[in-house]
């Protein structure tokens, strides 16, 4: 039969078989879906026991974890008011130019403007602590200007990097070197037994020991390790009434008088502690008193021979 007297029933056939097919197709993921499909089990008490059990251990170890955590926190902790490393201590001097390692100070009766600023100087050190610290350096501000308007020149001397050091004091006179200084160790022995202890000591000479001046320390010539073992504790001052801050007992008054005029005085002054070498506690400085030169009027005899 030829193809044109064919007449095409449409897509009848084609369609049902398909439904066939995916009739099966559903059919064999049913039953593959039954064959493995497993019904959850039953609630039971046991099954609320033992997941009551398991939460309980859960968070007991949750716990110690995080109790561990906390006691290393706690034990590791740094407080405020230690630094994370530990440094030995140094010194520092105010006022002057620091030039090479030593500072420069030079002033004089009529240079009102490096005196004013030797003023401005010492006393940003010393503002913070208020009334207590003018109080505590009297003796070196007679005259408003910290001594270099009258001729006896004060500088400040402080003991940097003391939180956490602990050092180790000479506690007797005998215990210092045999490069200490005389005055120190005449000094040491004319203190009372039980105020020679917990202090670190001061020394400031003059290089040339042919210029001859005197040095006065105030209030006194050593530092108390006491008041410098933290930054927030404050300490009583017994003759003023009041408390002082503890930073401020880093401070130490060295006053200067009889320097002869125009005359460069170099000094060294060091701090005295078996644990602190001397060339990190030590700190020097030059003074030169600037002073009019008197002119002399040389008279020449014209008929001198």
């Amino acid at each position: 039969m030829p193809n044109s007297a064919v007449v095409y029933s449409g897509v009848y056939e084609v369609d049902r078989l398909r439904r066939r097919r995916d009739r099966r197709v559903q059919e064999y993921i049913q039953r593959r879906s039954r064959r493995f499909y497993r019904p959850p089990p039953p609630i039971t008490m046991c099954r609320i026991t033992k997941f009551v059990v398991y939460l309980i251990i859960f968070v007991g170890l949750l716990a110690v974890v995080t109790g561990i955590m906390v006691v290393l926190v706690m034990h590791f902790r740094i407080p405020p008011d230690r630094p994370a490393v530990t440094k030995v201590p140094g010194l520092c001097t105010v006022p002057g130019t620091l030039v090479g390692g030593e500072k420069r100070i030079e002033w004089g009766v009529s240079l009102l403007k490096e005196i004013g600023a030797f003023r401005r100087e010492i006393e940003r050190h010393l503002d913070p602590f208020g009334v207590i610290g003018e109080i505590r350096m009297t003796g070196c501000n007679t005259d408003l200007f910290w001594g270099y308007a009258t001729g006896r020149p004060c500088i400040l001397l402080k003991l940097t990097n003391t939180l956490g050091f602990k050092p180790i004091t000479y506690d007797s006179a005998l215990e210092l070197p045999e490069h200490a200084p005389d005055d120190l160790f005449y000094y040491v022995i004319s203190r009372p037994r039980d105020l020679r202890t917990n202090r670190i000591w001061v020394s400031c000479s003059v290089r040339d020991s042919d210029i001859k001046v005197n040095i006065n320390y105030i209030p006194h010539r050593f530092f108390k390790i006491n008041e410098l073992s933290t930054q927030t504790a404050s300490f009583s001052n017994h003759d003023h009434g009041e408390e002082d801050h503890p930073a401020l007992s880093r401070f130490i008054g060295v006053q200067v008088s009889e320097i002869p005029p125009n005359h460069d005085v170099f000094f060294h002054c060091q701090v005295w502690a078996k644990n602190i070498p001397l060339d990190m506690a030590s700190a020097k400085f030059r003074m030169r008193l600037m002073a009019p030169v008197s002119k002399k009027v040389q008279i020449l005899d014209e008929w001198e021979g």
